[in-house]
């Protein structure tokens, strides 16, 4: 029997998180209704909620001119009315995403807050998956190799890195961007062109510029060893197909989502992270195309042409997908599929979860029955009709997350 895994889950053409940094959210009630409004089905301040999954990030701490959501109170210990919130997505899996350990835009990071950071994070036994770098000038506690980036380097003060590793971190953003639809895509002439552009500009006019203007390539997940000779992915966001970018608050989102860009990323059969601020200027009232863009991207995930899921899950499940081990074992009756409990990838060796093989899909001929082994157990499969290729497929079922109720924390 040829055996190969399927790009997507059945029937998914293509992949999609939104990232959202927490940067200046318009207050904490607001992020709510917002959050209510993108993950629960029930009525919300904006209307019947659209049932997606879309998640978020947080800060510790805050120490900047601004106010900002974080857990603490400024740099004290004393827990915001936020707080609960955070716990609650925590649990829930939406909030997957440290934006560093606070914003320290006045500078004053030092490791003792990340040991804070840890300690809570323990108490509440608690994994962060994802990392992305907060800021310009003084927070230098971001990890890179650019100017102004301490935090993975142990002779520094603003040294925290290893303890990332403590917290589960395992996916990492330097600040790499990109304006190609969909990353690790089929290729045509429209990725052709724009990956051809961006190494193009890479080389001329961005050549002097030592921040993280364009990744090269389109690939979405990069092995890098840190400055503590730790190793991680790091991955690219996805900011518009256009080449600017302004403030990446909710009017922006408007334009990252809209119909346009959904139906090339299913037509370039890619992956790909949306890089935005979408609690920054949410008001009262959310910009009607907005809604019907939103609507859109609910449709398509209702006809299962996009995978839509958290940051984590998503690259998670890309990980699990390009670099899984497995065999085949053909008996007289049945085939048996196993499933190797040991990741092994250019960043190391893990140790694979039965919740890791979620929209697993497996291409299988339907000569004999069919069934999936990890650790000596049979998992729950579906067994899917041919797709646009023509193979019959098994599947490992992919689970939503369970959204809290967040009015009741």
């Amino acid at each position: 029997m040829n055996l190969g895994i399927r790009k997507f889950p059945f029937p998914y053409k293509c992949a999609l998180s939104i990232s959202s940094d927490i940067d200046n959210a318009s207050s904490s009630q607001s992020f709510i209704d917002f959050m209510n409004f993108l993950n629960s089905d029930g009525v919300t301040k904006y209307g019947t909620g659209l049932n997606l999954e879309i998640g978020n990030s947080f800060w510790f701490f805050n120490n900047s001119n601004f106010k900002q959501l974080s857990y603490f109170k400024n740099l004290t210990s004393e827990e915001t009315s936020f707080a609960p919130t955070i716990r609650s997505l925590w649990r829930s899996g939406h909030i997957d995403t440290i934006h560093s350990w606070g914003n320290f835009d006045k500078g004053g990071f030092e490791r003792k807050y990340a040991k804070i950071g840890l300690k809570i994070l323990n108490e509440y036994n608690v994994k962060i998956p994802v990392w992305i770098n907060h800021g310009i000038g003084k927070n230098y506690q971001k990890i890179g190799n650019y100017i102004g980036m301490y935090g993975d380097k142990p002779k520094n003060d603003n040294y925290h890195s290893d303890l990332l590793m403590d917290i589960g971190c395992e996916y990492i953003w330097t600040g790499k961007v990109t304006h190609i639809i969909g990353q690790n895509s089929k290729w045509n002439p429209s990725i052709l062109l724009k990956t051809s552009l961006q190494w193009l500009l890479k080389q001329t006019k961005y050549r002097y510029i030592k921040q993280p203007i364009y990744d090269s390539g389109n690939t979405l997940l990069h092995p890098v060893k840190l400055g503590d000779a730790n190793l991680v992915w790091e991955f690219v966001r996805f900011i518009n197909p256009w080449g600017r970018a302004g403030i990446l608050d909710i009017y922006e989102f408007v334009d990252q989502i809209r119909p346009t860009i959904l139906q090339r990323l299913i037509k370039n059969e890619g992956i790909m992270v949306i890089y935005t601020h979408f609690n920054e200027n949410l008001k009262k009232d959310l910009p009607k195309k907005l809604i019907l863009h939103l609507n859109e991207l609910k449709n398509l995930v209702a006809k299962k042409d996009i995978l839509l899921a958290t940051t984590s899950r998503l690259l998670k499940f890309w990980e699990i997908r390009n670099y899984l081990s497995y065999s085949l074992q053909e008996n007289k009756d049945h085939n048996q599929i196993i499933i190797r409990d040991k990741l092994k990838n250019p960043i190391g060796t893990k140790i694979i979860k039965e919740s890791h093989l979620q929209g697993l899909t497996f291409y299988i001929d339907t000569k004999k029955p069919c069934v999936v082994r990890f650790k000596n157990k049979v998992c729950e499969t579906r067994l899917n009709p041919p797709d646009q290729t023509g193979k019959t497929s098994i599947a490992i079922p992919w689970k939503d997350l369970k959204y809290p109720d967040l009015n009741n924390v």
